[in-house]
């Protein structure tokens, strides 16, 4: 640790310290550094094409003043992350800066960029394993199986074999003197029970903190979880020894290279399906909504709902784009509120709502796993379906094990069904809801729930509903990405050292869950979930109540004043809003933009930063196996420093344990030496790589 009144009598130390700090850790470019640069970029670059636009063509707002550049900034801010605020009737742009704006809403989503990210470490892994081939006699040896095994049609080459990881209480825990180890002979994890008055916060405990509810709650998980404990792991040669959250141990250096050539292919086949994903269900939806929005009476309401030529085609398309990414903006400036009673446009909408956001993860594990199904059982696809489902979080950022694409999906469909249940209740009595037949308000009141916690698309105005529905929506939508992040949190490899957690309450919290097997390679225990679950919490709490001040402080006149929409709640609710990236807002009675429109410059600045931040709160940490590029560094320090039993052993181990790796890599390339080379030039063709 620096002494600071050291470093003032040393200025020359001290300005080279700081060199230091300025070039390790400020430029240093990590996962998240490098997401935020993209956004920020982008959204500079299609602010001033925006601005630029209209003053080319002259768009007018309803006031007849030409756009501002803050709100070209905030607009193309609210599309790239997705939210859906508008400080401006989308109406009123030139179709150039609408179609601007939907390439943002294609290009900043969710499922986008996780695939960009697959692209690149495909890209980097494809380097990786080149250089294997051209350096590594084990190398070109596990590269050449995998062809054969391509090739074969069905039949394993150089020892490819099928084999079962047995299950219940002979599941193997770890290895003795070359001897597997059942678990009944070893010592059984102790299970002590923490009680409310001791391990909560002193008082009683609702009814969903007992332990029999809780255990009511995981009991059907835990039997689909255990019925997926068996595995087939025939993509690999070697028997791996995992721990109990799915992550390989003790691996030598030639099953890594294999495991890389396995990792690579499975990249190349989620690289597809993340593509064939998104363009079905962009060319599904469009074939729905463009020739729906020519029928005669949709057509009528498009055309004299607003000023202007709006071309149905070009808002079926819209609302396509919009509804897949969860973005929120519409071209019609009063958004669905017109379409109260055309159900197709409702169900299409919402469905692609669903699919581009919420239950992605869901779907993209229930395709795989088709795949695997319906795959010939030898097929190289089968295998690499199966490594994908085994262990999801190496290969991809939203692809999560069994047990936890199941909680995701409950969780997920108890928060819509709660907002459709309340939806209908707290709004009993008033007239904008009760005008409306019993039938209507209950597909409205479930278009409203799935568009709730990311699309910010509306069926009815926000400010005519109840006040206790407000507050529903506020908590909502400030919990909206929580179950994505946790079970991403949960199922990282590396997030305990990441939060800061020690190997005592790591070792603490995985004996609990020992039991339940490696399952999808990674499941994670609920011990863990609490720490997440506080460091999320002190993640978003502090910026919200930081922006919520500044902009009162900005808008104190019309908060003095009273006016038209502006209140406390109202601000507040805007802020959780775009930090959720949902872009709901109770507006101004004036006209049909957000309550952000109203807002002054500097508190349009303000929210754009909340929409930034907000948008990358759902994104993994630095330290993460599936953002992780090889050869990176840091990969191979984590991978080598995880110990035989699951723990971070310490640096005299580490060194140990590199030096007999060394001594195993030269044994093995001695021995290699004395073997028949294959192929003309002791090279073989490497297929995998092209």
């Amino acid at each position: 640790m620096h002494d600071p009144w050291e470093e003032v009598s040393h200025p020359r130390e001290a300005k080279e310290h700081f060199v230091q700090y300025l070039k390790n850790e400020v430029s240093h470019l990590n996962f998240y550094r490098l997401h935020m640069l993209y956004f920020l970029v982008t959204i500079l670059i299609s602010s001033v094409i925006v601005y630029g636009e209209g003053l080319a063509n002259g768009a007018k707002q309803v006031d007849g003043k030409e756009l501002r550049y803050v709100d070209a900034l905030f607009l193309c801010c609210s599309a790239m992350t997705t939210t859906g605020l508008n400080s401006v009737n989308l109406g009123d742009l030139t179709a150039f800066q609408q179609a601007v704006l939907a390439v943002l809403l294609l290009i900043g989503n969710v499922i986008f960029i996780s695939t960009f990210v697959v692209i690149v470490r495909r890209h980097f892994f494809r380097r990786k394993l080149a250089d294997i081939v051209q350096h590594s006699r084990s190398g070109r040896k596990v590269v050449e199986d995998l062809e054969q095994q391509e090739v074969g049609h069905g039949h394993h080459g150089s020892g490819l074999r099928k084999r079962a990881t047995p299950n219940g209480q002979h599941m193997t825990v770890e290895k003795k003197c070359g001897r597997k180890v059942p678990l009944e002979e070893t010592e059984k994890p102790i299970r002590r029970r923490h009680y409310h008055h001791s391990a909560g916060y002193g008082a009683f405990p609702w009814p969903w903190e007992t332990h029999t509810f809780q255990h009511l709650i995981r009991r059907p998980f835990h039997k689909l979880h255990k019925e997926w404990q068996v595995q087939e792991r025939s993509y690999i040669s070697f028997e791996p020894d995992l721990d109990e959250r799915g992550r390989f141990r003790n691996l030598k250096e030639h099953e890594r290279e294999e495991l890389g050539g396995v990792e690579y292919r499975a990249l190349e086949t989620l690289f597809w399906i993340l593509i064939a994903f998104q363009l079905f269900w962009l060319a599904l939806g469009t074939a729905f909504l463009v020739p729906y929005s020519y029928r005669s009476d949709i057509k009528t309401i498009i055309t004299s709902s607003q000023p202007g030529d709006l071309n149905p085609g070009w808002f079926g398309f819209f609302a396509v784009v919009t509804s897949f990414a969860n973005g929120g903006l519409n071209v019609l400036n009063v958004n669905y509120v017109p379409f109260q009673r055309h159900y197709l446009l409702l169900i299409v909408s919402g469905a692609l709502t669903v699919v581009g956001n919420t239950q992605f993860p869901i779907l993209l594990r229930l395709i795989i796993y088709a795949l695997s199904k319906a795959s010939p059982k030898a097929s190289c696809l089968r295998q690499t379906a199966l490594f994908l489902l085994h262990y999801p979080r190496r290969c991809f950022i939203y692809l999560f094990p069994s047990k936890e694409t199941w909680y995701l999906l409950a969780i997920q469909v108890a928060i819509d069904t709660t907002m459709w249940v309340l939806f209908e209740l707290l709004n009993l009595g008033l007239p904008a809801v009760m005008a409306l037949p019993p039938g209507t308000r209950a597909v409205d009141g479930l278009f409203q729930a799935t568009g709730l916690r990311t699309s910010g698309a509306y069926i009815i105005s926000i400010s005519s509903l109840a006040p206790a529905l407000l507050v529903a929506y506020l908590v909502t939508m400030y919990i909206s990405s929580f179950p994505v992040v946790m079970a991403l949190r949960q199922t990282n490899t590396y997030e305990e050292r990441s939060i800061g957690l020690d190997r005592d309450s790591v070792h603490s919290a995985g004996s609990a869950d020992s039991s339940s097997g490696s399952g999808g390679g990674g499941s994670g225990s609920g011990a863990q979930l609490g720490p997440h679950i506080r460091r999320q919490l002190a993640y978003d709490i502090w910026f919200q109540l930081l922006a919520w001040g500044v902009i009162c402080t900005i808008e104190r006149a019309k908060l003095d004043s009273n006016a038209p929409g502006f209140s406390i709640f109202s601000i507040l609710f805007e802020i959780v809003s775009a930090y959720g990236t949902v872009g709901l807002s109770t507006g101004v009675p004036s006209d049909s933009y957000s309550l952000s429109g109203a807002f002054d410059t500097g508190s349009k600045l303000v929210m754009a930063a909340v929409m930034l931040r907000g948008r990358h709160r759902g994104l993994p940490l630095a330290i993460d196996r599936s953002i992780l590029l090889p050869g990176e560094d840091l990969m191979h320090r984590l991978d080598r420093e995880y110990g035989e039993h699951g723990g971070w052993v310490n640096e005299e181990e580490r060194e140990e344990r590199e030096k007999l790796t060394e001594r195993e890599i030269r044994k093995r390339e001695m021995d290699g030496g004395r073997e028949d080379e294959r192929g003309e030039d002791g090279v073989p063709h490497v297929e995998l790589l092209s």
